[in-house]
């Protein structure tokens, strides 16, 4: 009699496909929602980016054979790609350390 009156008192999604196409067109929308209110308040565009040499002391520049091999602050990153970063990095060009440095638009 308990199993009876369980089946008979259970909304799962075979009983019901109306209800759980409404949550799930519901949870698609505040996806939506979160995902439009992300793009829109992006403050970290880049349209570019400068390169400046990173020199010694005496004036002369830092020489590399890879970006690992150019000094930097615990704060600053290698530059792992060729695409403009969204943060200062360093990268080896040209046997030279250079600082990349975003431009924002």
């Amino acid at each position: 009699m308990r199993a009876g009156r369980q089946a008979r008192g259970s909304v799962t999604a075979r009983v019901n496909p109306a209800r759980t196409a409404a949550v799930r067109r519901d949870a698609y929308g505040v996806v939506a929602a979160m995902a439009a209110g992300l793009l829109g308040c992006n403050d970290l565009e880049v349209c570019g980016s400068t390169s400046q040499d990173i020199t010694r002391t005496d004036g002369g520049v830092y020489r590399c054979v890879t970006s690992e091999d150019c000094p930097r602050t615990s704060r600053v990153n290698v530059c792992v790609t060729d695409v403009s970063p969204v943060a200062e990095c360093v990268q080896c060009e040209d046997t030279k350390c250079v600082t990349v440095i975003p431009e924002s638009c």
